[in-house]
């Protein structure tokens, strides 16, 4: 399936999800809810992975929208939600949390929520040496720059701020709004 058919495609699925796609994850939902095969906790620290992968950086000289605010994680729920998506990619998702997870205990003796920076950093690096944890973090990082690039309608990119901030014209005619 090509890129446009795939997302055309979510345009329902992004329209019927419980989260509603158009904010970042919901923090009030108990942490055992499953959401796109993970749990809410799980979905957390996804969170957290993306935005040391892809950080904000305001300063005076920039203003650097982050994974947290381009919705990276909603973004990647609504592709995983897909009837369609390889169910394969949910099973590796998990597993790359769980193989993250051992190394910070393992490291650290905490879980990697509760790491430093500097000590999150560390884990990722450690992990990126693990089978398959570059490809995990590839993916991860393949999943932020569409969340940047996509057009706001499919859960991703929030009224074009990751386009605002590449200067980008988004092209015509755009997908349609989905009401919700």
């Amino acid at each position: 399936m090509n890129r446009r058919r795939f997302l055309i495609s979510i345009t329902g699925i992004v329209a019927a999800s419980p989260l509603a796609l158009r904010q970042p994850l919901a923090t009030t939902l108990p942490l055992e809810t499953v959401v796109a095969g993970l749990t809410m906790a799980q979905w957390q620290t996804i969170e957290l992975v993306q935005e040391h992968l892809f950080p904000a950086e305001r300063n005076h000289l920039h203003n650097t929208p982050g994974a947290k605010d381009i919705h990276a994680a909603t973004y990647l729920q609504s592709v995983l939600n897909e009837p369609r998506h390889d169910p394969a990619d949910r099973d590796f998702l998990r597993k790359g949390l769980i193989q993250l997870q051992s190394i910070t205990k393992k490291e650290s003796g905490q879980t990697f929520e509760q790491l430093s920076h500097s000590q999150r950093d560390a884990v990722l690096r450690k992990l990126e040496q693990a089978p398959d944890g570059r490809h995990w973090i590839s993916m991860l990082l393949e999943y932020i720059m569409e969340a940047l690039l996509t057009d706001p309608v499919y859960g991703g990119n929030p009224h074009g701020i990751g386009w605002q901030w590449l200067q980008h014209q988004a092209g015509f005619p755009r997908p349609p709004r989905i009401s919700g």
